[in-house]
C-alpha cells in the first residue's frame, strides 16, 4: 500500500492529518506506529488546532528530520543542508496547495464547534484534509527516495 493510501486510510479512522502522515510513514524512519501516533499528538488542526501551519506538512518535516537531520549541534552543515531540504519540502507543499496555513486552506475556524460541524457535513475536511495528505504524501515520498 502506497503512503497515502494508508495515510488516508488513517485519516478516515480519525487520526489527525499530521498524525496520519507520520504513522503512514513511520517504517521509513524506524519508528513504531505507536510513536509516530504520539509524537504527532499535537500537532493536527495547525497545531493544537490553532490553524497555522497544516499538521499533515509538519508531519512530513518531522519524518525529514528524524531522516536526515543532524546530531551534533556544532554540525553547521548538517544544520544548513536540512533547513534547506525542510524548506524547499514546505515550498513545494505551497505550491500544490495553494498555502501551508490550515485556515487558509478550510477556511473556517475549527474552534467554533458549530463550523467544524459545519465542515463533516459538507465534506470540506475530506475534500481539503484528504487533498493535502495527498500532495504530502507523495512529497514526502520523494523526498524520501531522493536523498
Amino acid at each position: 500500500m502506497t503512503m497515502y493510501k494508508y495515510a488516508l486510510e488513517l485519516f478516515k479512522q480519525d487520526y489527525s492529518c499530521a498524525q496520519s502522515i507520520l504513522m503512514a510513514s513511520a517504517k521509513e524512519v524506524g519508528i513504531d506506529e505507536e510513536l509516530a501516533f504520539r509524537i504527532g499528538a499535537g500537532l493536527g488542526g495547525g497545531i493544537g488546532r490553532r490553524q497555522h501551519i497544516c499538521g499533515a506538512i509538519n508531519g512530513g518535516a518531522i519524518i525529514l528530520g528524524l531522516r536526515y537531520g543532524n546530531y551534533l549541534p556544532t554540525d553547521t552543515e548538517a544544520k544548513n543542508r536540512m533547513a534547506s531540504m525542510v524548506g524547499s519540502f514546505v515550498d513545494e507543499c505551497e505550491q500544490v496547495m495553494g498555502s501551508t496555513q490550515c485556515k487558509e486552506l478550510i477556511k473556517i475556524d475549527l474552534n467554533d464547534d458549530s463550523q467544524r460541524e459545519y465542515a463533516n457535513q459538507t465534506g470540506i475536511f475530506d475534500r481539503v484534509c484528504d487533498n493535502a495528505i495527498f500532495q504530502v504524501a507523495n512529497i514526502l515520498e520523494k523526498y524520501l527516495s531522493k536523498y
